[in-house]
């Protein structure tokens, strides 16, 4: 009877401590946000994403598309084999996001605080537009990915499909452009557009515009998925960048947590790449990886010396010696903490429209298009990195005119040529391009430590392989060949 007692005692406290009792604030953290603030989860993931920096982050594709030279240590440049951390990407970035999307397309009546802060449909589709922006930037550096099952509280996440990833971000680029409304209150989080909520349209067009191109190597035909994309993009009544005051910049500032990215490393453990410089010098054939036979004044605005001095050679072997520190490097311009990063521009945006024109994929006039790409890149280059001192928008036509001429002999290599200099410096975007183009005819380092294959992709961060090892197998196993190694390519590659 002694053993009940005890029991029923036991059940019973057990019974009495359940009851929904109010303990007022004894569970709130005085230090933390009381309220939800979505706003400034958007700032953050904005602010996050376009000042991610390092090595992995920044640097590594301006190697591999030979936009810059190492000249200390080399060993990224001549492609050491090691994993990356896809952390960045992930944490308060596309998190951040998450719980954005998230609670707009679960909450059906959202709070009122919220709601002054920016309309459901604009909050939920900037949020949709910046993910898509990331996303891409993630499948595109490693391949398969965790995607699906990211951010659901999963320990050992799927990868899914890079295909997927591209066909689901297209789709919500396209769900997110037709639920904004321009007639309700923008989100104040918008750190690109100031609350522009055409703008962000015309982006979500143009970003639809760029995933399509990149698929064009598994979608090549006139009528098949890539291009029938582009195509709706292309005639949805928003429009797509055109103009530089449409493009989507990211304005840095010389505030701790603000600065561009570059100015975090070392600057002069880089130099501007003589592959570049060569190119947009219009130097003879041999010493030059495009068609280009003229001076480019880009450079100008590129480089911190006079358009005549050569970058740092590609590929060196160890230490660069004292003399090339007299070689050109990033232009003060843009290794510089208020330096703004692009997202967009309405160059690329030209370009990719002329690709597709010369793929036959839709009716525009590709010689036209990339006229339009090139002398909006001069202007788009001045306006946003001349630093007030530098203008070569009037270089633009007559450099263009040239170029249409070298087109006549190869069309679709010019218009890839012109965009590995238009979207100087933004090398992950280059990077891409030339991954799946092969344009400019870039030449491997010589003392490559991957047996001489410019890196195609990212390795797979190291803990996936110990601690989601099932998935991570399926992920490599889609790649060619199936191995993490950054020489691999992912599937929009093959």
């Amino acid at each position: 009877m002694k053993k009940i007692s005890i029991i029923l005692a036991l059940f019973t406290g057990l019974f009495i401590s359940c009851e929904n009792n109010d303990f007022g604030n004894l569970n709130d953290n005085p230090n933390g946000a009381q309220e939800r603030d979505l706003q400034a989860l958007m700032a953050g993931s904005i602010v996050r994403y376009t000042t991610l920096t390092g090595r992995d982050l920044l640097l590594k594709p301006t190697l591999y598309v030979q936009y810059q030279s190492q000249r200390v240590y080399v060993d990224e440049q001549n492609y050491n084999q090691a994993p990356a951390s896809w952390n960045g990407f992930y944490v308060q970035t596309l998190s951040n996001l998450d719980v954005i999307t998230n609670y707009f397309e679960t909450t059906t009546n959202p709070d009122p605080k919220i709601l002054l802060k920016g309309s459901a449909k604009n909050q939920l589709g900037v949020a949709k537009i910046m993910k898509a922006i990331i996303w891409k930037r993630v499948t595109d550096t490693w391949g398969d990915a965790p995607y699906e099952q990211a951010f659901k509280g999963i320990l050992i996440p799927t990868y899914s499909t890079q295909e997927f990833i591209y066909k689901s971000e297209i789709a919500s680029l396209i769900a997110a452009r037709d639920m904004i409304n321009v007639s309700e209150l923008p989100p104040t989080g918008d750190l690109i557009y100031d609350g522009d909520m055409l703008k962000w349209k015309k982006l979500a067009n143009s970003m639809i515009m760029s995933m399509s191109i990149q698929l064009s190597k598994k979608y090549p035909a006139p009528g098949g998925y890539a291009a029938v994309q582009f195509n709706n993009a292309l005639s949805n009544a928003n429009g797509s960048i055109e103009n530089v005051a449409d493009e989507a910049w990211f304005a840095h500032t010389n505030v701790p947590g603000f600065e561009n990215p570059y100015i975090a490393n070392r600057r002069n453990d880089y130099g501007l790449s003589k592959t570049l410089t060569d190119a947009l010098q219009g130097e003879a054939a041999s010493d030059n990886p495009t068609s280009n036979h003229i001076l480019d004044n880009r450079l100008k605005i590129f480089s911190n010396k006079a358009v005549t001095t050569d970058g740092i050679p590609y590929g060196l072997s160890q230490a660069a010696s004292t003399p090339l520190n007299s070689r050109a490097k990033l232009s003060g311009n843009i290794w510089v903490a208020n330096a703004p990063t692009s997202f967009m521009t309405a160059s690329y945006t030209y370009l990719n429209r002329a690709e597709a024109a010369a793929l036959g994929w839709t009716s525009e006039n590709a010689l036209n298009l990339l006229e339009m790409g090139i002398t909006k890149s001069f202007e788009s280059f001045t306006k946003k990195l001349g630093g007030g001192t530098i203008n070569i928008t009037a270089d633009g036509p007559a450099y263009a005119l040239v170029r249409k001429v070298d087109a006549a002999t190869n069309l679709l290599k010019v218009i890839r040529e012109e965009k590995w200099v238009a979207l100087f410096p933004s090398a992950f975007d280059a990077w891409s391009e030339w991954r799946r183009t092969g344009v400019p005819a870039l030449v491997p380092s010589t003392n490559a430590l991957n047996g001489g294959v410019i890196p195609t992709r990212y390795l797979y961060p190291s803990a996936e392989q110990s601690t989601n090892t099932a998935n991570y197998t399926a992920g490599v196993n889609t790649l060619a060949p199936k191995t993490d190694e950054n020489k691999s390519k992912v599937w929009w590659q093959q």
